[in-house]
């Protein structure tokens, strides 16, 4: 599993801790786009229509600008960022979640891992129209390296937005950090892969990289999906004595699973650690089928109906047939939002027909099949037919033909009859 040596607090971190997602929830979507160039939520004040300028930047200082950090400490560094605006700098809530006014780091070298972070500016001197946005960062020691201020995003009271390089503006603003003993975490899933939505348990371990000794008895977060990214996190288990941790979950799929030990966050709208690892487990669906007749004769239509499971891992299933000893695709479809199908098909040839539903798997490993079906084709018989080829009931042939010949000779005897009487009359 891929290791970061810091969460998600910032802009970008979204897209970094959910590299190679295929399958994201619209919350996610709208969080890797946190800071995009968008207006703010708040109102307009009206005797703020003059202002035509967004905010403007001025100095940036992050103090203290070097430090040294070792294991699981934390130590406070404080970004203050001036900023000036005639109609007044607001806090304003995005779309996707998180505040303005923003600022973000960015490593440029050293370490390993994560290389954004950031937090949420509060104004902490001076007024909304010219005044300090400040925000105090606890820097862990996996943020070992060196650290530029490159992301500065403010909104006014008009709807104009900052939103900047401050590096392309002429300031290059810098956080050094040495940290020692860093902690790492290493992460399984069992069973690997998971088939259909049975239980899954997540495992591995916490340890420092210089000595391999394990972290003990340490709280920790387990997180799934969106809540690896989204929202406030509290500690939801912890480690053994050797640093090891297990949890099952009853009910598997394919989400984003990660374990991360966790630090006071910049962002009410995203979870922030010292250290955090995450991934996907593979999944083989479980597949399901079943024909509503298993004889029939030529050309009759059975439907072949089932499930694969779990959801959002098996999208489309293929129907297939065993010619010649090798499966031919038939056709394909969707499964509905609680993983069923449904194939119509006819057999056309007398004897055993052999059918099977298989979802497809970017691995051959992860390819899930269902049971094979016999369905026996003959060439009279079967009990019944359907829509377009109607079962004959009643009596035989011969004896229906005889009775229809009677009744017309019958009714061709009382057409004469009643033209004679009309004559007469």
């Amino acid at each position: 599993m891929e290791e970061y040596g810091d969460g998600v607090p910032g802009q970008m971190a979204v897209i970094v801790l959910l590299k190679g997602i295929e399958m994201r929830p619209l919350r996610i979507v709208l969080a890797a786009l946190l800071f995009a160039a968008a207006g703010p939520l708040a109102a307009t004040p009206a005797s703020a229509a003059a202002d035509t300028a967004p905010p403007t930047l001025g100095d940036i200082t992050i103090s203290p600008d070097t430090v040294d950090v070792a294991g699981l400490d934390l130590i406070p560094v404080t970004v203050a960022v001036r900023l000036r605006d005639e109609s007044g700098v607001v806090q304003s809530g995005e779309v996707g979640g998180g505040m303005t006014p923003f600022v973000g780091l960015q490593r440029v070298s050293g370490g390993s891992g994560h290389n954004l972070a950031g937090g949420e500016l509060a104004l902490t001197s001076g007024t909304v129209q010219d005044g300090i946005w400040s925000v105090t960062i606890q820097v862990p020691s996996t943020w070992d390296g060196r650290w530029e201020v490159n992301h500065v995003v403010a909104d006014d009271a008009v709807a104009k937005r900052l939103d900047v390089d401050p590096r392309t503006a002429g300031q290059t603003v810098t956080l050094d950090v040495t940290g020692t003993h860093q902690p790492a975490v290493s992460m399984q899933f069992s069973p690997d892969p998971l088939v259909g939505d049975g239980p899954l348990t997540v495992k591995g371990r916490f340890y420092f990289k210089d000595t391999n000794r394990g972290i003990p008895n340490q709280p920790i977060f387990f997180g799934a999906d969106n809540l690896c990214v989204e929202y406030d996190a509290t500690p939801n288990g912890r480690t053994a004595a050797d640093g090891t941790f297990s949890k099952t979950y009853p009910k598997g799929d394919g989400f984003l699973r990660c374990v991360g030990i966790l630090r006071p966050s910049n962002s009410a709208f995203q979870p922030a650690f010292i250290v955090v690892t995450s991934g996907h487990p593979r999944v083989r669906p479980a597949v399901t089928a079943t024909a509503s007749r298993t004889s029939v004769t030529a050309g009759t239509k059975i439907t072949i109906s089932g499930t694969a499971l779990p959801f959002g891992v098996a999208g489309t299933v293929r129907l297939q047939q065993l010619r010649n000893s090798s499966w031919r695709t038939l056709g394909s479809t969707q499964v509905d939002d609680r993983g069923r199908y449904t194939f119509d098909v006819r057999p056309q040839t007398a004897g055993a027909n052999r059918y099977r539903v298989i979802s497809p798997g970017s691995e051959e490993d992860l390819t899930g099949v269902s049971p094979t079906l016999v369905v026996t084709v003959g060439s009279s018989g079967g009990g019944g037919g359907d829509d377009e080829t109607l079962p004959i009931t009643g009596p035989a042939p011969l004896p229906m033909a005889g009775g229809a010949g009677i009744l017309l000779l019958v009714g061709a005897g009382l057409l004469l009859f009643g033209r004679r009487r009309r004559i007469a009359a």
